[in-house]
């Protein structure tokens, strides 16, 4: 005679012991729960062949922001080959493409002021504020392009007067949306602890995306399109000539 379990657990045919657990000491974030118990179980030694697993509402986390991730990722490609097509070159797709990564370091910052973990309410602001983000700088990318194109000004002329005509929707768009969005990043009325990431996170992303359109993309558009300039002298022998210099040579002429 010998003890022995009233029942096995298996999983992928492998034994399992589950043990569950509930936080009754205050409200906490799941990811600060599971960083307590990893960091309390660091010093356990486990015999050979057997391993531990965090599962429950963590691995739930967990599958939902790589699933969130590879959203974020396929929307970003798609708007890129979309803006490819579009432009019919690479040069102004990566100028707008550049703006998102950027505008995420306020999400970063607005999360490391508030000491708020990242979850998947954050990553859902992120994607809600990367359509304004883009569209901004598509339609400074555009404003820019239309001044070369229709009125002949050189590349600095025309991003500074791209700035100018932006500049006063950009910031209506940041002014209307941040009185809006600050009572849920305070967490306010019933149920506000549950949308108050996302609310952060456009907070954010939304404040230092207004900075980043008026004077980051301008610059990265120069930038982008002088190293353009020099790869196609490099590879074609061919040098940019403005609208505007060929004017003047014509009048001149």
């Amino acid at each position: 005679m010998a003890l022995g379990p009233t029942g096995i657990s298996r999983v992928n045919q492998n034994r399992q012991l589950q043990i569950n657990g509930d936080v009754i000491t205050a409200v906490a974030a799941v990811g600060t729960v599971t960083d307590s118990i990893r960091a309390r179980l660091a010093d356990l030694e486990l015999p050979d062949g057997y391993g531990m697993i965090i599962g429950g509402e963590q691995e739930a986390i967990q599958e939902s922001n790589r699933q969130l991730a590879l959203v974020i990722a396929l929307a970003i490609f798609l708007v890129f080959v979309v803006l490819a097509v579009q432009y019919a070159s690479l040069l102004n797709p990566i100028v707008i493409i550049t703006s998102i990564p950027l505008a995420m370091m306020g999400v970063i910052g607005s999360l490391l002021i508030t000491s708020t973990p990242f979850s998947a309410p954050v990553i859902l602001g992120m994607i809600l504020l990367a359509g304004i983000v883009v569209n901004n700088s598509i339609l400074l990318v555009e404003f820019a392009e239309g001044f070369r194109r229709e009125e002949g000004h050189t590349i600095v002329e025309a991003i500074i007067e791209a700035g100018a005509a932006r500049m006063r929707p950009i910031m209506m768009t940041t002014i209307t949306s941040l009185p809006g969005t600050l009572p849920l990043a305070l967490g306010l009325g019933e149920g506000g602890e549950l949308m108050r990431p996302l609310a952060i996170a456009v907070v954010g992303e939304l404040s230092l995306s207004t900075v980043l359109t008026l004077f980051v993309v301008p610059c990265v558009y120069l930038i982008i399109h002088a190293i353009g300039d020099r790869i196609s002298a490099l590879l074609f022998g061919k040098k940019s000539t403005d609208r505007t210099s060929v004017q003047v040579a014509d009048q001149r002429g």
